[in-house]
């Protein structure tokens, strides 16, 4: 196989196994805006109805990011048939990131005698590489970074916990999460391992499709700057979802990277 055509049926597997089912995932808290300190619910869920439980999602990955920066304690974890759900307390005024996600690296190779490409997948890259048999050729690996994210905030909301770490896909709020209202135009930038990425397409959804017709999707795009400015035309919430692949720049081990974002965001009447 030439290596072209190995790279493209490699980032096809690779889309696939990241998108199988081609279900929405998102975490969900109970709240997004309190006045007081008090207790959270958050569920972890994976549906093509938006926000409604079909198939739960493992919390393993899944953690509290307190506007001082430490990890908030996770209480009450349950997965269950249809939805995952834990609680979290908000005890410090400020802005909390509720986050899920991490890395997975993925090979493609050729092994002597088989006609079809192999293919493996580790959530450690040294582990991976240990699944690749002696012999095997034409190795390529990719590298993909998802989050599903959502945002609290107790009293008056701050940017701590937006403080970029150059991995994959990440919110730099210009219009605060939590200070969404309705007939207004929230603006977000989203930065790419860091780095401004003007002609980011994302895709945003209300709630409610599992009582409607149709799905109702709106595609935005990244500005210049990298901002993404969103129509708030009605009151609830929804989700945006992002799917970019990138080349690996100046990655001796990647030749691609494969980013997800899915955040959670409520609007509120004026």
């Amino acid at each position: 196989m030439k290596k072209s055509q190995h790279l493209i049926v490699m980032a096809a597997s690779l889309l696939w196994a990241a998108h199988s089912d081609a279900h929405k995932r998102w975490v969900l808290p109970t709240l997004f805006n309190v006045s007081e300190p008090q207790w959270v619910t958050v569920d972890a869920t994976v549906s093509n109805n938006i926000f409604f439980a079909d198939r739960s999602w493992p919390l393993s990955g899944v953690s509290v990011v307190t506007p001082t920066g430490k990890t908030a304690l996770i209480e009450n974890k349950i997965e269950g048939h249809r939805r995952s759900s834990f609680d979290f307390q908000l005890t410090d005024p400020g802005t909390y990131k509720v986050v899920s996600g991490g890395a997975v690296y993925f090979a493609q190779y050729q092994v002597a005698g088989e006609e079809k490409p192999q293919r493996q997948r580790a959530f450690d890259f040294a582990a991976l590489k240990k699944k690749i048999p002696a012999g095997a050729e034409q190795v390529d690996y990719a590298k993909s970074i998802s989050r599903l994210e959502s945002y609290v905030t107790l009293g008056a909301p701050d940017d701590a916990v937006f403080t970029p770490k150059k991995s994959g896909i990440e919110l730099v709020p210009v219009t605060h999460p939590n200070d969404l209202y309705e007939s207004e135009k929230a603006q977000f930038k989203f930065l790419v391992n860091g780095e401004i990425a003007p002609g980011l397409e994302a895709l945003v959804v209300w709630e409610g499709t599992r009582h409607r017709n149709s799905e109702d999707a709106v595609t935005y795009r990244s500005d210049d700057k990298g901002i993404l400015t969103i129509d708030l035309n009605q009151t609830g919430r929804f989700l945006i979802e992002i799917d970019h692949e990138t080349e690996a720049k100046n990655d001796p081990d990647f030749k691609k990277y494969y980013f997800g974002y899915f955040g959670t965001f409520e609007v509120l009447p004026q």
